[in-house]
């Protein structure tokens, strides 16, 4: 054995000693243990009673809403301490969360993203909170750092959200979040002198900012907070109105361009043509990337463009479909729509006569949905979803197909985001998968082949393990796919602890991708499934439609069913059987666990949406009644009473154990929903299963959460399951 082959093979023997160590302590350490039973915090229950369509709904948490009182903080602090010494007491919690953080420890990278000649894009090299903004001035020279946002802060708690370069890359305008507070404040970046300027812009929420041709300044879209007395972080929202803001004055003199005075519940967007020509405002009601809106133009070559009045053009403004702005060739506009095609196509439109009997198909609709478009020189870059993973196609203008970029490994896996870079004929791609971290590709049109720009190292003890996918019959008979990761040639006998997740609404997809949680999980000797439930977006519009509104019932019966399917293939067993959602997925898992509990041992609720009787009552919540009913109206209301988890839950009833997680500044899914769940599921449990909740301080929703937090909530969750499933030797 030579000199430099020794080192390397001991380095491997250490690290599958550790591994091998990993697996044992957490699937035979709690074998034999047995808990006493818990004492939670005592939660007074008021005497709220609401009258809604003629119906009496009981809300005897009512006062948990007041998110910010001295009550309602007392009490998450003594739900804190009876959690933190639940985890406490599971045998080896340190070697699981470091076990977590060794396999997050990679670098990360996301696609590069071009202003001018200069390329832009994030990177985090291992464990720092933020990933830094960093710049390459020509392709030819070494990258440097422009923003660190680890400096802004030394908790991590100020992070990037949101960024867009200037079209000869001069400035670099980005937007900042707080303690994952969805509110942002965009400031502007001399990219040339590193230095800001004195621009500093507020009141923006979810916003993309598109800048002029000219650099002078941006559109960007202002939405109005709340205004309560007292201050309440969890008011309704605002309307947005569409501003204009030129570099070097102030905001109090940014120009009105468009608002809908009759519509306030409308979400705006803005988007500038590359060349300039054109500002596209996409107004939509209610939330869903993938919902009809109504697509506008102002042509800002317009005589009255130095004064931005320039008239609006209504281009499409039926409501009636998607119609999403992906680029221009003069006034043939490329919009991918699903206008006549509930799957998703790509069109090009004249604006001049913009009647679907002059448009052009140029990716045609498939079997498999269109989800994103991006132009790249003279080609049109299409990502579908081929049963629920990633498919990158190109296409000609003309609608002739050019091929397919390769993806890595076995191409079960996801495509995260696809930048092109100005007038190259180059675009970059992160592609992951559950067994692989994001890495970063180049695919260039000439070469025609997909290259590494920077992989992620995972951990190689993963490639034990394998992604298959497999379709079961829901309640229904429908035929729903499920991905399920797990050892090579594992023997099905029931005895496998296995975590299922899901999501289902909003056209979202659950696609495949990696977790270092659920690495560690698979290290375990766990098995994980992700199911593609009804709601979500993995075969177009009638799979979303399928379980909206009156019919949201159905996102449950294919989770129920998916959950079954495992115990009959002999996966696993309900008694080590685990269910995970976050958001909208919280609300899927509430709903499992309140109407088949025999069926799980344990869940993880992140952020979940659970009392379906007032969620249209917080911040941006009102726009989400498209999504499932408004329960000011009585058919609705009638619905999600049905399922509403924390009107289902029983007083007396055996649930399984079940661990809430949720940050105190959340103003998406406000943690309102997981207080008042948490309170009714210790009063009406009646077995032994602990019923916990970790609240997690100065976080939101994200993005921006910080990467040692995330990385402590995961390891928290995962020793849960551990504790929770009493996993046998």
């Amino acid at each position: 054995m030579n000199n430099f082959a020794a080192p390397a093979l001991r380095m491997a023997r250490r690290r599958a000693m550790r591994s091998a160590a990993f697996v044992s302590l957490c699937s035979g350490a709690l074998g034999a243990q047995t808990w006493s039973p818990l004492k939670y915090p005592p939660t007074p229950r008021g005497a709220q009673v609401d009258e809604l369509n003629g119906l009496r709904v009981a809300d005897p948490y009512r006062w948990l809403e007041a998110v910010t009182s001295p009550e309602v903080h007392d009490w998450v602090t003594a739900q804190g301490a009876v959690t933190e010494s639940y985890l406490s007491r599971v045998p080896h919690r340190a070697d699981v969360a470091e076990r977590v953080r060794r396999l997050a420890l990679y670098p990360k990278l996301r696609a590069p993203f071009a202003g001018g000649e200069r390329l832009f894009y994030y990177e985090n090299s291992g464990m720092e909170n933020q990933p830094a903004l960093y710049v390459q001035d020509r392709r030819d020279l070494p990258a440097r750092v422009l923003i660190d946002p680890n400096a802004f802060s030394h908790d991590g708690l100020i992070a990037i959200v949101d960024q867009a370069a200037s079209p000869d890359g001069r400035y670099l305008a980005y937007a900042v979040s707080t303690q994952g507070s969805a509110w942002r404040e965009v400031r502007v970046r001399d990219v040339r002198s590193g230095q800001d300027l004195d621009d500093d812009l507020r009141g923006i929420k979810h916003s993309p900012l598109a800048w002029t041709r000219d650099e002078r300044g941006f559109f960007y879209v202002r939405s109005d907070p709340a205004v309560t007395s007292p201050p309440n972080p969890l008011a309704p929202d605002g309307r947005d109105r569409l501003y204009y803001h030129r570099l070097g004055k102030r905001q109090s003199d940014d120009r009105l361009m468009f608002e809908a005075a009759d519509h306030p519940d409308w979400r705006l967007r803005a988007d500038v043509s590359e060349d300039g020509q054109y500002l596209v405002i996409a107004a939509r009601p209610g939330a869903g990337t993938e919902s009809p809106n109504r697509l506008y133009f102002i042509d800002l070559d317009n005589p009255k463009h130095p004064n931005l009045g320039a008239p609006i053009v209504k281009l499409f403004d039926a409501g009636d479909a998607l119609y999403e702005f992906i680029s221009s060739t003069g006034p043939l506009f490329f919009i991918r729509t699903t206008k006549d095609a509930p799957r998703a196509r790509v069109v090009a439109v004249d604006i001049n006569s913009p009647d679907t009997d002059h448009w052009t198909t140029v990716v045609r609709e498939t079997y498999d949905p269109v989800i994103g478009a991006l132009r790249v020189d003279d080609r049109i870059v299409a990502h579908r979803l081929h049963d629920a993973h990633s498919v990158l196609e190109l296409y000609s203008f003309d609608g002739g197909a050019r091929g397919v970029v390769p993806l890595p490994g076995a191409g079960i896996g996801t495509v995260a985001e696809i930048n092109g870079c100005g007038d190259d004929r180059e675009f970059y791609f992160t592609y992951s998968s559950v067994l692989e971290p994001p890495s970063v590709y180049r695919y260039g049109l000439d070469e025609r082949t997909a290259v590494s720009y920077r992989t992620a190292r995972g951990d190689t003890a993963l490639a034990r393990y394998e992604t298959t996918q497999l379709f079961y019959s829901s309640k229904d008979g429908t035929r729903v796919p499920l991905f399920i990761t797990a050892r090579r040639g594992i023997a099905l006998d029931g005895t496998h602890p296995a975590l299922l997740s899901g999501d289902g609404a909003f056209n979202t997809s659950s696609t495949p991708r990696y977790s270092p949680m659920i690495a560690a999980w698979l290290e375990s000797g766990g098995v994980y499934a992700v199911a593609d439930v009804r709601g979500g977006g993995e075969y177009g519009r009638a799979w979303h439609d399928a379980a909206t509104g009156a019919r949201k019932q159905t996102s449950f019966d294919d989770f129920i069913a998916a959950a079954e399917f495992l115990v009959d293939q002999r996966y696993t067993r309900p008694s080590m059987l685990a269910m995970s959602g976050r958001g909208n997925g919280g609300l899927l898992v509430g709903a499992a666990l309140t109407q088949r509990p025999e069926l799980f041992a344990a869940a993880l609720i992140d952020a979940g949406l659970l009392d379906m009787t007032r969620f249209d009552r917080f911040t941006g919540a009102a726009a989400w009644t498209r999504e499932y009913g408004s329960p000011d109206n009585s058919a609705d209301l009638r619905a999600l009473l049905a399922y509403s988890p924390l009107q289902r839950l029983k007083a007396g009833t055996t649930y399984p154990a079940t661990l809430l997680t949720v940050g105190d500044h959340d103003e998406v899914f406000t943690p309102v929903h997981s207080y008042k769940f948490a309170a009714a599921l210790q009063a009406s449990q009646a077995g032994a299963a602990p019923e916990l909740l970790r609240v997690v301080s100065n976080a939101g929703f994200g993005p921006g959460t910080p990467l040692g937090q995330e990385l402590a909530v995961d390891a928290d969750r995962l020793t849960f399951l551990f504790g929770a499933l009493h996993l046998p030797r």
